[in-house]
């Protein structure tokens, strides 16, 4: 196949995480030169792995669920079947007890008595109450009422974020509630519809997950990578990228020493760090930090969910994920366990400068909400900090977020993709979704007339 004019020379891409890795494979398939410059020493960005004494731990709790036929196709393209399906189990630790997520009907009765009963008034009388709606605050308060504002989303919204939900827009409660829900059946957006979707509930099988086996999420990143390559394209690891640009285009990226002159440049690194280097001024668009305290355990864990929300703050972590429940290769005999604990921060404050210091704390507060029996079951900690992993949603960033788009918009060649790279949350199947409405749109820029996302999903050679 003949290479089209648009593609004369590589297309660079900056950030080996899922759009990026995902993009490179399907130009690659169409005959199109691709360069991958991932700064960490693995792909997968911020759905990576670790792996150490025969633990394995994502970056959180990563799975694939999608009702996109074209991401399925692609999936079950990419994995085959070595995959394991499982059926969704979450839940929510709230004042002391834990709840499944989303509410079952069972967990109403688990309600403390004055929480339920405050909660049906807000149910009943909330509609003829007026509220703002510049924050996340007038958000919740309106779709949900003051009851569960003050005792549930309050709290949580602060110490996740760290900035009070007066000053959180109201789209980090719109996108949130959805992310953490999952399923596109169930509507959660105010109080009336958690009523409905909790009842619905009663009967309802859960929706399975996908997930890969043999070591992890970063098989699917490592398999992928190496299809990229197979088509000549390179994947350039342990090196950070810089732009040079000139005359409304990206003239060279520099990977290290090595200057590259490319065609086109997707960029799913930080859009800050893109407004930086081409001396833009910066806009004030902060990013989430978590680090990641991966417990390694000699014993079977005492709460069976695949992950937990936790929202106390006299608990340090936010959320808690058990690797064995995706996987049971994610672990190395039977009877051990692993856990993957949330703590959020921001790069370079006092908790991600002496995250280690953390680690007591987080054992502690594992035995406190009944994860584990004592300290003595504990092999090792290992403390992993990943930079840059939510957009923070502050009242001011849509006006932020277009101001910084539209001076990138300047360079022609520049795309902007991901999760960092568009200062987005969103969830796996939203980034390869992302990457393959981008591959499509720029195929049929470079002459690929006919192409659609279902031929890039199944592969262009059928």
């Amino acid at each position: 196949m003949s290479t089209p004019s648009i593609f004369s020379a590589p297309v660079v891409i900056v950030g080996g995480g899922v759009t990026g890795l995902v993009t490179a494979h399907l130009l690659s398939e169409a005959g199109v030169k691709v360069v991958v410059i991932e700064k960490f020493p693995t792909v997968g960005g911020l759905a990576r792995s670790y792996r150490y004494d025969g633990f394995v731990f994502d970056c959180g709790p990563h799975r694939f669920h999608t009702e996109n036929p074209n991401i399925k196709t692609y999936l079950d393209r990419v994995l085959r079947d070595n995959v394991t399906a499982f059926p969704r189990l979450s839940e929510v630790f709230f004042q002391g007890s834990y709840y499944r997520w989303p509410l079952h009907p069972k967990n109403l009765v688990q309600l403390p008595l004055p929480l339920a009963v405050k909660s049906g008034l807000d149910l009943a009388v909330n509609g003829w109450k007026t509220y703002g709606q510049s924050n996340f605050e007038d958000y919740v308060l309106r779709q949900y009422g003051p009851t569960l504002y003050e005792h549930f989303f309050k709290g949580y919204s602060i110490k996740f974020l760290g900035i009070h939900p007066k000053e959180t827009h109201p789209d980090w409660a719109k996108v949130g509630i959805n992310r953490a829900i999952i399923d596109d059946k169930l509507q959660m957006q105010n109080l009336a519809q958690l009523a409905k979707s909790t009842l619905l509930q009663y009967n309802k099988a859960e929706i399975n997950f996908v997930y890969p086996q043999g070591g992890g999420l970063q098989v699917t990143w490592d398999v992928i990578a190496e299809k990229i390559k197979a088509k000549g394209g390179r994947i350039l690891t342990g090196v950070g990228a810089r732009l040079a640009g000139g005359d409304g285009k990206i003239e060279a990226v520099y990977a290290g020493s090595e200057r590259i002159e490319p065609s086109l440049v997707i960029w799913t690194a930080p859009i800050t760090l893109a407004c930086d280097q081409l001396g833009i001024q910066a806009p004030d668009l902060p990013y989430l930090s978590t680090l990641f305290y991966n417990v390694m355990i000699d014993e079977e864990v005492k709460r069976k969910y695949q992950w937990c929300y936790y929202g106390a703050d006299d608990i340090v972590f936010s959320r808690v994920s058990t690797p064995k429940f995706f996987a049971d290769d994610t672990v190395p005999h039977a009877g051990a366990s692993g856990l993957c604990v949330e703590v959020t921060c921001r790069e370079g404050d006092e908790r991600w400068n002496h995250a280690e210091r953390l680690t007591d704390w987080v054992v502690d507060d594992l035995i406190k909400v009944g994860m584990i029996s004592s300290r003595r079951k504990v092999n090792d900690v290992r403390v992993e900090r990943v930079a840059q992993t939510y957009p923070i949603y502050h009242s001011r960033y849509p006006t932020e977020l277009e101001k910084a788009r539209r001076a990138l918009g300047s360079f022609g060649n520049l795309h902007l993709a991901g999760r960092t790279g568009m200062f987005w949350y969103n969830n796996m199947d939203h980034s390869i979704e992302n990457a393959m409405q981008l591959s499509r749109k720029l195929l049929r820029e470079g002459g690929h007339a006919e192409v659609d996302e279902g031929t890039l999903a199944a592969g262009l050679a059928g």
